[in-house]
């Protein structure tokens, strides 16, 4: 009798998790067959978990094909069907990660290596103690932020009784340029040549909460010019958004394509770009402008994760990317600790070749 239960448990979650390992393979190449549809598009942020579940359908599925079924035709077709959706699915998969990566190189001699964080705040205070213990270790010379609400920035720096920015004021750099909107704010150890801020409007009479900026740096490295584009597009959370994203990125093709026809320096985009690195968006973008990208420790990882950072694995999306020119090189890119955010700190050290290390300004 027990004998005969256990087979029948083995058949049950034979069926049950080939019908659910189908489900979530269909929902996962929806991302790559229907990339138009806003439903679809924002499947591709959650590959890794379709993945995850499609490879533990076919464990379920290898598992009830051990016992006999009612119906072992179309168990067996059921199975083979699986196998071949999540075949299609990882592949594509991987496809889509090393398309736009580039490879990661030790910066060699007569190179500099720059550093940039870039992290979203999510309205933290920049002095919270998380944060600039972060910072002082990971002694970046670019910071990049996104929602930064500076005007509840110079609250806290008031109320305190405190220097506004904190300019030059360990772990801060002493140049700083705040975006007209107050949503993204770069501090650099660099002199900045020039800064200029893009509102990115969807239509006319929009509301601010949902009006964007993109901010465009020069930046004086040792006499060399270097490009900063700092990005932060609304989350595609519904399909109103998700076209205002659309909106965004395509003002950021026609940003980044102007400054590569200038030809006078390289170009570093950076941010959170509320973008799947498997999303078609992110494929085209990266392939019309010839941008080449890496990821922390060589895969996409969370970096904004939900609820708490311990499920960030479980619960969490591939957001904050960085893009670089083909001048420029990776030497090293990973992720910070939890600083409170609800995003981690993105860190990529940048080579600009021939260009000699350059002492800190701090």
């Amino acid at each position: 009798m027990f004998e005969y239960r256990f087979r029948r448990l083995r058949s049950l979650i034979g069926w049950l998790s080939l019908t659910a390992g189908i489900s979530v393979c269909l929902l996962g190449l929806a991302a790559f067959a229907a990339p138009g549809f806003w439903a679809a598009d924002n499947m591709s942020f959650f590959l890794r978990q379709f993945l995850a579940a499609g490879l533990a359908g076919q464990f379920g599925g290898l598992l009830g094909f051990t016992v006999p079924h009612r119906r072992p035709g179309l168990y067996k077709s059921l199975l083979v069907l699986h196998t071949l959706l999540f075949a299609v699915l990882a592949g594509s998969t991987v496809w889509r990660t090393v398309e736009h990566t580039q490879p990661v190189a030790a910066t060699r001699a007569g190179e500099t290596s720059l550093r940039v964080v870039a992290t979203n705040l999510e309205r933290l205070f920049l002095e919270n103690r998380a944060l600039t213990d972060f910072l002082k270790q990971a002694d970046p010379d670019i910071m990049v932020f996104e929602e930064t609400a500076w005007w509840l920035q110079k609250h806290h720096w008031k109320k305190l009784g405190r220097p506004i920015g904190a300019i030059g004021k360990p772990p801060f750099p002493k140049n700083l340029v705040v975006g007209s909107l107050g949503d993204i704010s770069v501090y650099s150890r660099f002199p900045i040549l020039e800064s200029r801020s893009i509102i990115v409007e969807n239509e006319p009479g929009q509301q601010r909460q949902d009006i964007r900026e993109i901010l465009v740096l020069k930046l004086d490295v040792e006499g060399r010019p270097v490009n900063l584009v700092a990005v932060h597009p609304s989350s595609p959370r519904s399909e109103v958004r998700w076209n205002r994203r659309q909106t965004y990125l395509k003002r950021l093709e026609a940003v980044v394509a102007e400054l590569k026809a200038q030809g006078d320096a390289e170009t570093i985009v950076i941010g959170d770009w509320n973008l799947s690195p498997w999303s078609a968006y992110f494929s085209n973008l990266f392939g019309k402008l010839n941008l080449g990208t890496a990821f922390p420790d060589g895969f996409p990882q969370t970096t904004r994760f939900f609820f708490d950072y311990r499920l960030h694995w479980v619960l969490g999306a591939v957001v904050d990317h960085v893009a670089i020119t083909p001048g420029l090189r990776f030497s090293g890119v990973k992720l910070g600790p939890d600083i409170g955010s609800d995003h981690l700190p993105l860190i990529a050290d940048i080579v600009l070749p021939g260009v000699a290390k350059m002492k800190s300004a701090n």
